[in-house]
């Protein structure tokens, strides 16, 4: 694999990577002058920051068929980057990362080799999918459709399958919640649960990824003031249009709409819970 790393990078004039989707560096070209702050962690590591990882998870890294692009985020070091998903025998195994801008018609014809190099296994990611009428547990390939038997379904994050307990954990959840909660879809997603997970007691760090302490400040005030802009901008003592462009700046880090009362809510408790954490 190192070797077609190295040709691959000769051929782009660009680093690249690899990782496999536990979030294990598995190998890496000689890097550029273009490297990244982010990148150098991972390598250093050999593991992804999980806040580099839900950034990139945010923008569809696990979830797309093809090349996705994941934006610059100067909080986390990190430069605007193509994924390449790296498919073996059909089923998701790592991703190649190219730093900036590439033709994907450079990139495609190296992947099945570069696939096969990290190999399946146990490290296959799988969702766990629980239906609770009547009640059923199925696990399926992340790649795959997810099964939609009636009834209140909930469908798990993708999880290396020797944490499936913790896949199930999160399925049966959304299943017991689409149950309770008629604003939550029929078949709900972990993902979809928002401010549920951190009752559950997910961390926030990931709800949190990517906002500078200026930001953090400027989100909480402006919902511990009911989010009036007014009141947020006089406490900050801030111009309101410098006051609607942090807005604007939180809404495309967390990827949630400030208009959005149960985004509101998780951003909120999230704050709380890691104020809450500092507790002696």
């Amino acid at each position: 694999m190192q070797e077609l790393l190295d040709d691959l990078s000769r051929v782009l004039g660009r680093g690249v990577s690899v990782d496999d989707v536990s979030g294990r560096v598995v190998a890496h070209s000689a890097q550029t002058d273009e490297v990244d702050a982010a990148r150098v962690r991972a390598i250093l590591t050999r593991r992804v920051p999980p806040e580099v990882a839900a950034w990139q998870e945010r923008h569809g890294a696990s979830s797309s068929a093809g090349p996705v692009r994941v934006p610059a985020n100067e909080e986390l070091g990190f430069q605007e980057r193509v994924g390449f998903p790296l498919r073996h025998n059909g089923l998701l195994v790592g991703y190649l990362w190219v730093l900036g801008e590439v033709d994907p018609a450079a990139v495609v014809g190296h992947l099945p080799a570069l696939a096969a190099g990290i190999g399946v296994g146990e490290r296959a990611p799988i969702r766990v999918v629980v239906a609770l009428e009547p009640r059923s547990v199925r696990t399926v390939p992340a790649a795959e459709p997810v099964p939609e038997p009636p009834g209140p379904v909930g469908v798990s994050d993708p999880h290396p399958p020797d944490r499936a307990g913790e896949a199930y954990q999160q399925a049966l959840a959304a299943a017991e919640l689409s149950r309770l909660d008629p604003a939550l879809p029929r078949v709900a997603r972990w993902a979809d649960l928002g401010a549920y997970r951190l009752l559950l007691g997910a961390s926030p760090d990931g709800v949190l990824a990517g906002l500078s302490e200026v930001l953090l400040t400027t989100l909480e005030c402006y919902l511990d003031s009911g989010c009036d802009a007014r009141a947020t901008a006089d406490a900050l003592h801030l111009h309101r249009t410098s006051l609607y462009y942090r807005l604007g700046r939180i809404e495309a880090v967390t990827a949630r709409s400030l208009s959005d009362g149960t985004a509101r809510l998780e951003l909120h408790l999230a704050l709380k819970l890691v104020r809450l954490a500092r507790r002696p």
